[in-house]
């Protein structure tokens, strides 16, 4: 082999555009968890001035300042609301949303300055105990990370939607050293689709991931201290469908009452909004005063929910978070009313830092809820000596509520599995999170991510509908019965067919048969508009075409349609641009997209009975 042949190779490589995506995936992986851990520094310092190391056991507890609590969460977001009100409006909310939103309709656009604004309002929120979480600000912020690089490299829309779901991938892994959940996080929910061009750069992004933030943070779960759990009976697969049960109506309700909350507080548009946000941290502090659980993302309550066990005495084995100052270890009735005293009280007030506008996610705030349902769940089987480890149900509870509020089940389970490094519990793990996502599904049409999406008229059916455009082939929509008319044709004369056919465009075909052009209602409005009727088709015609194949695919079509804003698509033969051989419009658009989703679910139901 020639070196110049060989040089030639080698600058084919590199030129390789799958070489070069991973290249930036790799860059976005390492920003990313750089970013996540400096975030979480930033959260945890300011929760180290205010309470120290824990929001139970603070600083003031005990004190003649213990008080304080109360105005400390509103402090945190009267910096927010200040934030969202003369920086960045959508510093607001989870983000999560924010970063569907643009994947799905905003070309994969991110602002850096949004990103900025929406960290230091969730730092401030979370850090002074807003009961929020941090998976949706990372997520944000990380997320733009991968959306900068992607347009500053001038990469296609495509390949930068995979640049944003890098950095929603490496946001997981570096948070809860998870990298399987990080690339189910982002092909579930920010991309909504799998396919080998955008999951090779998503898996090469949180390995990346996961060594930079295993470097900073260390190798260790994000929860490290789980009993060995293990399924002692079938016969408590009956539970774990209960379970399954109560946390999709759960979660179900809790979505309704985060939007209702939300909706009626923002009606009261008079009110600037570092007022609203100061008046949801007041309530949360007025709340926390007597039940500290609720501030923050409650990450060691779950903790201990999820690491619930008895001894050899039958005595439960309880966690700091739990009072110390009741026989809460043998007296099952007051350790399960204060459970579900502080799940109800965490649902409320995770209800009111999210609809005042304050600043942070609810993921973490999810996993909270679910370890405290199960956990109660698991109390009361317990006490009947029906399951032997409550925490177990804490556990499984802890993937379900959050499979359910996000439509995320698939992450939820791999997630979860990596967060306890608990695999013998998996098969209850899988079984409780289908049907809690199932019973959500039912009762809400929305995920909490999508129902914030859909107030605003954005429908995100999670890529099915786009997938289903991409197997529909032009050919297979457009219209072949032509009406055409020649150059040199009067202006009456199209007027008088489209009157007359009800078409609304007009291939223009020269005397060889070639396409010369499209002329629509609107150009012979115009003419009628200018006095110019007299004049002959050729003089108003559009001659600047876009066109497209047979084989071309209708998500190909759209976007042409789009490109000029029009609403024909003249069809012209592979070989021969110049032959036309049928038009396609919006209408056969929809008509093909609506026949091939009925003929998808009329065999998804009756495919055993045409078999």
């Amino acid at each position: 082999m020639k070196d110049s042949d060989a040089m030639k190779r080698l600058e084919d490589v590199f030129k390789s555009p799958m070489l070069q995506i991973n290249l930036l995936a790799a860059i976005t992986g390492a920003c990313a968890a750089l970013m996540t851990w400096i975030f979480i520094s930033m959260s945890q310092g300011i929760q180290g001035i205010f309470y120290g190391d824990s929001f139970i056991e603070n600083n003031l507890k005990g004190t003649d300042r213990e008080w304080m609590i109360i105005f400390i969460p509103a402090l945190g977001g009267l910096i927010a609301g200040l934030i969202i009100e003369y920086w960045s409006k959508e510093a607001k909310g989870a983000g999560v949303p924010m970063v569907m939103e643009a994947v799905a309709v905003k070309e994969a656009r991110l602002s850096a300055k949004k990103a900025v604004a929406k960290c230091f309002a969730s730092a401030a929120c979370i850090g002074t105990g807003m009961s929020l979480g941090r998976v949706g600000p990372m997520v944000v912020i990380s997320s733009t990370v991968g959306s900068e690089i992607g347009q500053r490299a001038g990469k296609t829309v495509e390949d930068t939607r995979t640049m944003v779901g890098c950095g929603a991938a490496s946001a997981i892994t570096a948070a809860f050293n998870a990298p399987l959940g990080g690339v189910l996080f982002a092909i579930e929910l920010v991309l909504a689709e799998l396919k080998t061009r955008s999951f090779i750069p998503i898996v090469v992004a949180a390995v990346i991931a996961t060594t930079v933030g295993r470097s900073l943070t260390g190798d260790v779960a994000a929860f490290d201290s789980i009993p060995a759990y293990t399924l002692e009976s079938p016969i408590e697969y009956p539970f774990y469908v209960v379970l399954g049960l109560i946390i999709g109506l759960a979660a179900a309700i809790f979505i309704r009452m985060m939007n209702f909350v939300e909706d009626n507080i923002d009606k009261f548009d008079n009110i600037p909004m570092p007022v609203k946000t100061a008046l949801g941290g007041l309530c949360v502090g007025l709340i926390a005063l007597t039940f500290p659980h609720v501030l923050g993302n409650g990450f060691d309550v779950t903790s201990d929910l999820i690491s619930l066990d008895s001894d050899e005495n039958n005595d439960l084995i309880l966690g700091d978070s739990f009072p110390s100052d009741g026989n809460f270890s043998s007296n099952v009735g007051s350790l399960l009313l204060f459970v579900l005293s502080i799940m109800a009280l965490k649902i409320i007030a995770t209800t009111i830092s999210i609809g005042s506008g304050g600043s942070g996610g609810i993921f973490t705030p999810s996993l909270f809820i679910g370890a405290a349902i199960g956990a109660a769940l698991g109390l009361v089987l317990n006490s009947y000596d029906i399951v032997g480890h409550p925490g177990a149900f804490a556990l499984v509870g802890m993937a379900a509520f959050v499979a359910s509020t996000t439509r995320a089940t698939l992450t939820a389970i791999v997630l979860l599995f990596e967060m306890t490094a608990t695999y013998e519990i998996i098969l209850p793990l899988m079984l409780s999170c289908v049907v809690a996502d199932a019973v959500c599904y039912v009762l809400s049409e929305h995920s909490f991510y999508t129902s914030k999406l859909a107030k605003r008229g954005i429908r995100i059916d999670l890529g099915t509908g786009q997938d289903l455009m991409r197997m529909i082939t032009v050919e297979e929509a457009m219209s072949k019965d032509l009406i055409t008319i020649k150059p040199d044709s009067p202006l009456e004369l199209a007027l008088q067919i489209i009157e007359d056919t009800g078409h609304m465009g007009l291939p223009v075909v020269n005397d060889n048969g070639d396409l010369h052009g499209i002329i629509t209602w609107s150009d012979v409005h115009d003419a009628a508009v200018n006095h110019e009727r007299h004049l002959t088709v050729a003089d108003y015609c559009a001659t600047d075409l876009i066109t497209v194949s047979p084989k071309d695919s209708l998500t190909h079509a759209l976007d042409s349609l789009g490109y000029k804003e029009i609403s024909h698509l003249p069809v012209v033969d592979d070989k021969n641009s110049k032959k036309i051989i049928g038009i396609i419009t919006k209408g056969d658009l929809i008509k093909a997209y609506n026949r091939k989703r009925f003929i998808q679910k009329k065999m998804s139901w009756k495919g055993k009975e045409d078999e």
